[in-house]
């Protein structure tokens, strides 16, 4: 495996037009991601629902995810949520004046444990 670095601050563009997602890490397992919004959200008709389990830890900025069965989460900087497969959800504000950069991380279900 070669060896890998950067910086989760680094070619983020001065004008961002949509959200941007990049692979940083991925193996046969799980994927690493870092996404940069400016004040993107999700369209209010849309839902994210995925197959695979997803953690997401906010890094800079803030932003509300808004769950299918009406509940809404606050996150700011250090704060990180754990969304298993299939669970509908969207992202309905992010900070619109700075970056809100997310590093997730996404894997099978099945290869999921419970951290409560």
């Amino acid at each position: 495996m070669a060896l890998g670095r950067g910086s989760l601050f680094a070619d983020i563009p001065r004008k961002l037009p949509t959200e941007i997602s990049t692979v940083l890490a991925a193996g046969d397992d799980a994927r690493i991601e870092r996404i940069v919004s400016r004040g993107h959200t999700t369209a209010p008709e849309e839902w994210h629902e995925q197959d695979e389990d997803e953690w997401v830890l906010l890094v800079t900025g803030a932003a509300r995810l808004d769950l299918a069965d009406g509940e809404s989460i606050n996150l700011g900087p250090g704060d990180w949520i754990n969304l298993p497969a299939g669970l509908q959800h969207r992202v309905s504000w992010t900070t619109p004046n700075i970056e809100t950069i997310w590093l997730t991380v996404f894997w099978p279900p099945r290869a999921a444990s419970a951290i409560d």
